[in-house]
């Protein structure tokens, strides 16, 4: 198994966190993103929405969510346990993963990806060349502020 990483990216950075609050260390093949390198033809075969983290299993299957990718880790390392140890632990934290998500994640991508010169068509992760969007870059900002306060 192996990890697609790169260094300045949010999403990999959780699982290289993972990683190491759970003393793990996993081959890793860093990409490029500022290069296109998630654009190469051998990259978008294995994950076709060209973004990362990646987790290449030795089946040849692609596990390309973050959150997807350190429940599969904590099955094959349940200790510690990170994910939770009951029904309630597992039902508490993914509803703090997800409150996380929704409105600090997504809110600070909401305000980088569409406020920052060098992203132009590049609004959103992926495939598809998105022109940015001011109103998002300001709306992003305010939710940012609520989730802090």
């Amino acid at each position: 198994m192996k990890l697609y990483d790169a260094a300045v990216a949010p999403s990999p950075r959780r699982v290289r966190i993972f990683l190491a609050e759970k003393g793990l260390a996993i081959p890793m093949v860093r990409l490029d993103l500022r290069a296109g390198e998630q654009f190469e033809p051998e990259f978008r075969a294995l994950n076709p929405q060209c973004t990362v983290p990646v987790l290449e299993l030795d089946s040849g299957a692609a596990i390309t969510d973050v959150i997807a990718i350190c429940r599969y880790l904590e099955e094959l390392h349940p200790a510690p346990p990170l994910m939770g140890r009951d029904a309630e632990e597992r039902a508490l934290i993914e509803c703090w993963i997800r409150r996380i998500e929704w409105d600090g994640l997504y809110a600070l991508q909401e305000a980088f990806r569409n406020g920052t010169p060098g992203l132009e068509r590049r609004a959103l992760p992926g495939p598809l060349p998105l022109e940015q969007i001011p109103a998002l870059a300001e709306r992003g900002r305010l939710r940012v502020a609520h989730y802090f306060a």
